[in-house]
């Protein structure tokens, strides 16, 4: 699956909101209000989780939300969803030939299945865990 969600803690400060990923090294943003917090930290966290994804790198599991720590008086933490599709789709295609058993197939188009983007979802899948 291609949408990854990871807690993000907001930090009140001068302009806005300073947002950051506690399981995410690196990954940082700010917002003037919640609404552009929400906006930049997905962008943030799409950049991020694509680099990782292209090095070859695992991703990190996210913590559940209700164990991550924060300055009540300060700061909130909410969940922000990506869909690394979006992120990834900016690669060149590699044209690849493989080959199925006839039955799977006839299933795949039964179903109106698209092969690309199924195999580059298994992949993806099988090295982000």
């Amino acid at each position: 699956m291609l949408k990854k969600v990871y807690p993000a803690i907001f930090e009140t400060d001068p302009v806005g909101y300073g947002i950051y990923f506690p399981d995410i090294e690196g990954a940082s943003t700010q917002g003037k209000d919640v609404a552009e917090g929400l906006e930049m930290a997905s962008d943030a966290l799409g950049i991020m989780l694509a680099d990782l994804v292209e090095r070859g790198q695992v991703l990190p599991e996210p913590t559940p939300m209700h164990e991550v720590k924060v300055e009540k008086k300060t700061q909130f933490v909410t969940l922000v969803a990506v869909d690394l599709a979006d992120y990834l789709e900016m690669n060149a295609p590699v044209k690849k030939t493989l080959q199925i058993p006839k039955w799977a197939d006839m299933q795949a188009k039964k179903i109106g299945l698209n092969f690309s983007q199924t195999l580059t979802e298994a992949i993806l899948e099988k090295t982000a865990k």
